[in-house]
Formats: C-alpha cells, sequence, structure tokens
C-alpha cells in the first residue's frame, strides 16, 4: 500500500506547486497592471459595497458643472462607483460624487474644492489617478486663464427643470418676464418648434436663478441628512453668463455679457 500513498503525496505536492505558481503570476500580473488592490487609492471598494449611479446622478454632475456650484453632488449618493470599462489603468473606475466636484473645482478654478476629491478603486480596477492633487493642478490653471478649459456634459434640461417643480407655463412666463421671449404665444412656439433654442434659453437663465438655486434641494436625491444640512449651507453665487439676443430678435448679434441679479442683503 505504500506506492499509492506516495503517489497521492506527489500529486497532492504537485497541485500545491501549481496552485501556488499560478497564485504567484497572478499577484504578480495584477501588481505589474495596476490593479485596484495594489493600488494607491483614497478608497478601496473590494467586495462590492459600492452601487451603480442612477442616471439622474449623472444629470446631477452635469447640472452642477453648469450651475459651477457643489450643491446638485450632494444628491449623488456616496458609493455610487462609475466604471471606465478598460480604460487606462488609474482611469478605470470613480466616485461619481468626486467626479462632481472635481468637475466644479475644474470650470471656476477654485481649487479649494479638491478637497471633497476622493480616488476610489476595486479589486479588479484602479482609479487613483482622479484624486485631490490632480484636481488641484486643473483648478489652478484653470484660475489663471481668462477662457477657462472646461469639460462639458449633457444636461437634460426639461427634466431638471421638471424636477425641481417647474411646469411649462411659469417657465414661459419666467421667459417672457426677463426679455428673452416677446410674448407667452412666442415662448410657446419655440418651445413646441424650435426646442432646442428655447431649451438652452432656459439653461442659460432660469437654471441661473437664486429660487431655481433654492429648489435643488427638494430634488429626488441619493445622498444622506448630512448631504441634506451641508446643501442647505451652501449660498448661491451665480456664474456670469454671455448671453445673445432674444431669439425672436436675433439676426447676427454678437453676445452680451450678463450677470443675474444679486440677492440683497
Amino acid at each position: 500500500m505504500r506506492y499509492p500513498v506516495n503517489l497521492l503525496m506527489k500529486s497532492m505536492l504537485k497541485f500545491t506547486t501549481r496552485l501556488f505558481s499560478v497564485a504567484t503570476f497572478f499577484m504578480m500580473s495584477a501588481s505589474l497592471s495596476g490593479c485596484g488592490l495594489f493600488s494607491d487609492a483614497d478608497e478601496k471598494f473590494l467586495f462590492g459595497d459600492t452601487r451603480k449611479p442612477d442616471a439622474l446622478e449623472y444629470e446631477y454632475r452635469a447640472l452642477a458643472n453648469e450651475l459651477h456650484s457643489t450643491k446638485p453632488c450632494y444628491l449623488i449618493h456616496p458609493q455610487s462607483l462609475s466604471r471606465g470599462g478598460f480604460g487606462p489603468v488609474g482611469n478605470q473606475v470613480s466616485l461619481l460624487r468626486s467626479r462632481c466636484f472635481a468637475a466644479v473645482a475644474e470650470s471656476s478654478g477654485d481649487e479649494r474644492l479638491c478637497d471633497k476629491v476622493r480616488s476610489a478603486s476595486t479589486l479588479f480596477s484602479s482609479g487613483a489617478n482622479l484624486n485631490a492633487e490632480s484636481c488641484r493642478r486643473t483648478a489652478r490653471l484653470n484660475h489663471d486663464r481668462r477662457i477657462k478649459s472646461v469639460v462639458s456634459y449633457r444636461l437634460d434640461v426639461p427634466q431638471i427643470v421638471s424636477l425641481s417643480g417647474y411646469d411649462e407655463e411659469e417657465i414661459d412666463a419666467y421667459l417672457v418676464s426677463e426679455g428673452r421671449f416677446s410674448s407667452l404665444e412666442v415662448a410657446m412656439r419655440y418651445r413646441r418648434d424650435q426646442s432646442s433654442t428655447y431649451w438652452n434659453e432656459v439653461k442659460m437663465t432660469l437654471l441661473h436663478t437664486e429660487e431655481f438655486f433654492d429648489r435643488i434641494v427638494h430634488m429626488p436625491g441619493f445622498g444622506t441628512s448630512d448631504d441634506q444640512r451641508k446643501m442647505n449651507a451652501l449660498g448661491w453665487n451665480p456664474r456670469q453668463q454671455r448671453l445673445w439676443t432674444p431669439p425672436d430678435e436675433r439676426t447676427h448679434s454678437a453676445p452680451e455679457i450678463r450677470l443675474p441679479a444679486q440677492s440683497e442683503g
């Protein structure tokens, strides 16, 4: 019976050796490829303790980028992880809220906002390149430029204003009161027949008002009660806008620079 026992022991030793070799190869490959397990990301999510972002959360990032305000960022779940598929090592995953903070910091040139940016990684993917320091570098560059280099995100304006509680008649009346359309009839006609022009007017005017800013906190969110408090603490600081001549008066006029009226007190 000794021969079968020796044969069994040899087989087990051979299997263990192969298993160790495979494991060693995997660990070395993962380390060399920048696997998330070995990255220096701020946050490591190794056991699936993240969530896939809701489509609405991407809209909130676009809104924050448009307003140059982090207020919509707090509507994003703190563990919503955006995956870049087969992107370069270091850019494969990111926390969407951090992406939101970084977008505002970079577009506004305010590097103080980068303190809120956290890099992330999973077991097999690294997002270490999106971190506070890289955010500060870009924000610092934009702060010193007259014309800032910014990323533009597609924003579903009709959805956003609807979620904030506006109806079409209310929007028409606002645009007329601001001189963007000459009458309610003209506003309705543009909304029906030239919707892209109409909603661009909404994006450039209504979204930058203090009233809309105040309504953001009441929009459907994925954050926490603490996030709500942080949103409430943020003040309205409208960005400068470049508005063209109202659509129904437009020929080939150059845009005018316009800053929404500041609140008193």
